[in-house]
């Protein structure tokens, strides 16, 4: 009797405990994280781009698959923002933005990278792929940045959005040199 009342008290706890939202605190955590393999995986492709045309069309497929991770953390991203309590600290918008911001040259690199081997990408038949895998990205960072506008300082929008633009403006260079 008393394992059984301590097993359905166990089992109270945990569900009231699954039901707590998570707090600004733990979801920044997540956030943080997110944004940190975001990075790793800009850096990633980026270096991927930086070997071909040398690595052929597995450096197409390791491109491709480097592409996905980041469609899937920009999701991810996207959905732990799109949890937090608003207004978020301008504190914790800075640290987004500035993470951010820390990888933005890894994403021009990459961006830049396939626009100046986009003849490389076409004898291979892949620019197709490619361009296809930038469209996906625009989209994502179309949501990104639509969700992270509204959070941004006042004093951080300009910065911010020209931080957004550059990158749009190279995917949209590498997209023409693909076409």
């Amino acid at each position: 009797m008393k394992f059984s009342i301590s097993v359905i008290a166990s089992c109270m706890a945990l569900a009231v405990a699954s039901a707590v939202p998570p707090t600004t605190s733990s979801s920044m955590k997540v956030i943080m994280d997110d944004f940190s393999k975001l990075g790793t995986q800009f850096s990633k492709i980026a270096s991927d781009v930086n070997s071909f045309p040398q690595t052929g069309i597995t450096g197409v497929n390791n491109i491709q698959a480097d592409a996905g991770a980041i469609h899937t953390l920009f999701t991810d991203v996207i959905s732990e923002l799109d949890n937090l309590e608003a207004p978020l600290p301008a504190n914790d918008v800075k640290r987004i933005i500035s993470v951010y911001n820390s990888f933005t040259p890894d994403i021009l690199d990459y961006l830049n990278g396939i626009a100046q081997k986009s003849a490389d990408f076409k004898s291979l038949n892949s620019a197709g792929t490619i361009s296809l895998d930038l469209l996906k990205s625009a989209n994502k960072c179309a949501v990104l940045e639509s969700t992270l506008m509204p959070m941004v300082p006042t004093t951080m929008t300009t910065t911010t959005s020209a931080i957004f633009n550059v990158v749009d403006a190279a995917r949209q260079n590498a997209l023409a040199a693909l076409s």
